[in-house]
């Protein structure tokens, strides 16, 4: 028995050896195992969008890939629909669950590649890899609007994002033409990359960022057409998908906890009123975007590594909050950026918490019908002042300690 007992005690002592030694990346592999999990049953739910857009438009694919692409029946750009033209080849059954699990493995692919560069961003920053790094990817992974966006709804808004994490990347390693490509890609996703423009503008400012590399962007969004221009698509229809979306939803919000939800519920059909107040909500957000990267200007002399994760934060929850016509998906860039916030600045956690408790409104609000005291509007008002609590404070966190002024000329040397 002595000597069982010994050999059982020997097992144990190796068995903690070894976790104390890989507990990081024990820890990593585990949180990834039940990412995974957590999504499984969520994947079975086949959104409206499925049914209304994504599977229709497969349809078209598989009766003519060539003339749906030539085509503009979708208003999405022409670089998912060759995702959906990829998956065409394999002749899914669209009244079966192989299409929906697909076309969601591919957000939930590009979700898992930004966790992986989280975990390369934080390193970067902190120059190690510790708990704290382990929660920025665990956040990035379990955050609900991240899975559910994916999983559930079957969104896509993970790819762009991914290439414009990708992009802050970059940044931070002072790599100016690789985050100008990063950033082009994303743009010819969604145009909700250009939440990101502002900051790569500031650093240029402040001699972090080459700005002619942006020259990249309307290259790289050719090239990306030409598949879809050589099935026959002209390159004015090319250019125009985001344009006309611009003009497919004009309302104040769509389920979006932004300011305007102040002023009236997510849609009204009062179509002469939103002809007048959409485009001077869009000039009046975006001028005070401007106004808020002057004052950033004006603030920052230099800027650290850990302030660009502040400033880009910052930027990307204010921009979906002050313009118009905002879906609640359109903070998803926002939710990312606090999740390395919060890794970075980890007693300012209740920054991040606000923020995503506001989005997450719209998601509750569109995808569970849930309506606080029977009243539709009211969980986006809730969200709305949460964001705007998240802002005030972050605007406070990020101008604190600092003067306004134009950066002074250096002294000539004698």
């Amino acid at each position: 028995m002595a000597k069982i007992g010994a050999f059982f005690t020997k097992v144990r002592d190796v068995v903690i050896n070894f976790i104390q030694k890989y507990w990081f990346w024990l820890s990593l592999a585990l949180v990834v195992i039940l990412a995974v999990v957590i999504r499984i049953p969520l994947m079975t739910k086949m959104s409206g969008d499925y049914h209304n857009f994504l599977k229709p438009w497969y349809q078209s694919l598989l009766e003519d890939a060539k003339g749906f692409l030539a085509s503009d029946d979708a208003d999405y750009t022409p670089t998912y629909l060759y995702f959906l033209a990829f998956l065409s080849l394999f002749k899914f059954d669209i009244e079966g669950q192989a299409l929906n699990y697909s076309i969601k493995f591919i957000s939930m692919g590009f979700e898992l590649g930004t966790a992986i560069l989280i975990f390369f961003i934080l390193k970067f920053i902190l120059k190690k890899h510790d708990a704290i790094t382990l929660l920025g990817v665990f956040l990035a992974l379990f955050l609900p609007q991240i899975f559910l966006n994916s999983a559930f709804w079957g969104q896509c808004d993970a790819i762009y994002v991914f290439f414009i994490v990708l992009s802050l990347f970059f940044v931070l390693k002072g790599k100016s033409a690789w985050a100008s490509v990063a950033f082009a890609i994303s743009f010819t996703f969604k145009l909700q990359s250009i939440f990101f423009l502002p900051v790569l503008i500031l650093l240029w400012f402040k001699k972090k960022f080459k700005l002619y590399w942006l020259l990249l962007v309307p290259v790289i969004y050719v090239v990306m057409m030409i598949p879809a221009m050589a099935c026959g698509r002209s390159f004015a229809s090319c250019i125009n998908v985001y344009f006309d979306q611009t003009e497919e939803y004009p309302f104040l919000s769509v389920n979006a906890p932004s300011m305007y939800i102040f002023m009236y519920k997510s849609q009204i059909t009062n179509e002469s009123v939103m002809d007048h107040l959409v485009p001077a909500a869009t000039y009046f957000g975006l001028a005070l975007i401007v106004i808020l990267l002057i004052f950033l200007f004006l603030a920052y002399k230099d800027v650290t590594l850990d302030e660009i994760v502040k400033i880009s934060f910052l930027l990307a929850l204010f921009a979906p909050f002050v313009l118009p016509s905002m879906h609640e998906r359109y903070f998803y860039l926002a939710e990312v950026f606090a999740i390395l916030y919060v890794a970075v600045n980890p007693k300012k956690w209740y920054i991040s918490f606000l923020a995503v408790a506001g989005t997450f409104q719209g998601y509750n609000n569109y995808l569970f019908n849930t309506y606080y005291l029977d009243n539709n509007n009211l969980n986006l008002i809730v969200g709305a002042i949460s964001i705007l609590a998240a802002l005030i404070l972050l605007i406070y966190d990020t101008f604190k300690g600092k003067t306004l002024g134009f950066p002074k000329k250096e002294a000539p040397q004698a």
